[in-house]
């Protein structure tokens, strides 16, 4: 009973509270009126939704697999005793305790055409003008936003993984160095299979947290150019405070939590551990 509370109040009634919104005709200011499952049959209607979800698949595809890769990695360099380990895993996850939205807007200063540190170096080497304006194209944008994130992303992921690593017996690395493996096969074969369980949680963060990209894309493309790099949440975003429509907006957002509840079920069946 002590925890049901708090999971009835934070988390079950707010859901049954959108859903209801999502019901109505809800504007931001106005009255307010019951129209059914009407938002939800606009949303087959509305381009702009459709665009957005396809974008944030695409996105979601890209960084997914780097990230992992790369928080591994950081994991496997650091997780020793090594003189230095330490320096390196405060470098490694600084991006983390900075922020998303700091580090986005260094990127935006960093990447001004003429001004920019980027733009000054490649001109100063002779590459370009020094003026490429590199969110002019969705193309480069998703790049640069892609790239922004796997950094600020594989910190966090290096230290989920670490933790898991660091719970492993030493024994069990001593029993196969002294059985003759290698050391990609201690890693293949002893560190891989007992730190599954974390893999697997880190890739179900990471997905989530990419289907849900909002502030790196409003502080480095606005969605543009047009709605080319417009984000699900940033679509719920501009329904619910451009557009004023809290009811449609929350319907959005509504499909979009099932949406991620069916993937991240999907995930956790696949990466289960079987007898």
């Amino acid at each position: 009973m002590p925890a049901l509370v708090p999971v009835l109040g934070i988390v079950i009634f707010p859901i049954l509270f959108a859903i209801y919104i999502s019901l109505n005709r809800w504007p931001l200011f106005g009255d307010i009126s019951f129209i059914g499952i009407q938002n939800y049959l606009r949303l087959g209607s509305d381009p702009v939704f459709f665009q957005a979800v396809g974008f944030t698949l695409l996105y979601t595809a890209i960084v997914t697999l780097p990230v992992l890769v790369i928080g591994y990695a950081l994991a496997a360099f650091v997780r020793s005793n090594r003189r230095g380990a330490i320096l390196f895993r405060t470098l490694f996850f600084l991006p983390t305790v900075v922020g998303l939205s700091t580090l986005s807007f260094l990127y935006l200063v960093e990447l001004q055409p003429g001004s920019g540190t980027v733009n000054v170096v490649l001109k100063t080497v002779g590459l370009t003008d020094g003026n490429t304006p590199w969110f002019l194209h969705w193309q480069s944008g998703l790049l640069i936003v892609s790239a922004l994130v796997v950094w600020f992303a594989g910190g966090t992921t290096m230290m989920l993984l670490l933790g898991g690593m660091q719970a492993i017996p030493t024994e069990l690395y001593e029993a196969a160095e002294i059985d003759g493996a290698s050391r990609w096969q201690r890693e293949m074969r002893v560190t891989v299979p007992l730190v599954k369980r974390t893999i697997a949680m880190s890739l179900v963060l990471s997905i989530i947290g990419s289907f849900l990209a909002f502030q790196q894309f409003l502080i480095l493309t606005n969605g543009g150019p047009g709605s080319s790099t417009t984000t699900v949440v940033m679509r719920v975003y501009q329904e619910a405070f451009v557009n004023q429509q809290l009811g449609s907006a929350t319907a959005m957002g509504v499909v979009v939590m099932f949406a991620i509840a069916a993937l991240t079920s999907i995930q956790l069946f696949v990466l289960r551990e079987k007898d």
